[in-house]
């Protein structure tokens, strides 16, 4: 029995170190491509057509209000994108309905990425941006995530000068923010 008890504990170890080796190279990858991007005007509304089609091709339906201005904003695009991509994930993995929108607050652009899951104790959102965080919460019981996702978002985000904060969302769950320097901003 003491045996048996002492494999299982191998195991886990095993498995541990394989979880922070496989979140090193994710890491690594991430600051590898990051650096070596250039930045672009994107038009704002573009890229979230963009990612809501790109959605649509996985088999998700995420819900798009696009903004009346026409906003650009000076992003390494690939980076902008793989943030987002991860965040609006997350909301189709804890919740059902997810929607991306976007507004105006001063030279801001603020880009909304809502859920209609479990959320986030306001208490706990801080942490869950620390690297290799999971919370004990039901949103964060996922076996397959690595708890990088947030972290490495919020540094794309604040490479580009903006910030990336969690709040409750008007439908229920987790509303992640993606604020950003606007670049031009046409009504």
């Amino acid at each position: 029995l003491a045996m048996a008890e002492q494999d299982t504990a191998t195991e886990r170890m095993k498995q541990d170190v394989s979880e922070m080796a496989y979140m090193i190279d994710e890491y690594l990858a991430f600051a590898r491509g990051e650096a070596a991007e250039d930045t672009d005007a994107v038009f704002v509304g573009e890229m979230m057509d963009g990612l809501r089609e790109g959605m649509a091709r996985t088999g998700h339906a995420l819900a798009v209000e696009l903004p009346s201005e026409t906003i650009s904003v000076r992003i390494r695009r690939l980076s902008i994108e793989r943030a987002m991509t991860n965040l609006v994930m997350n909301g189709f993995h804890y919740g059902k309905k997810v929607r991306l929108s976007a507004e105006i607050d001063g030279r801001e652009v603020h880009l909304h990425i809502d859920d209609d899951g479990p959320g986030i104790a306001p208490e706990k959102r801080e942490e869950a941006f620390k690297p290799f965080s999971r919370l004990d919460e039901a949103r964060n019981q996922n076996i397959k995530g690595v708890g990088l996702g947030l972290a490495i978002a919020r540094d794309i985000v604040r490479g580009h000068g903006g910030n990336l904060t969690l709040d409750q969302s008007p439908l229920g769950g987790l509303r992640a923010t993606i604020a950003l320097p606007a670049e031009q901003i046409d009504s």
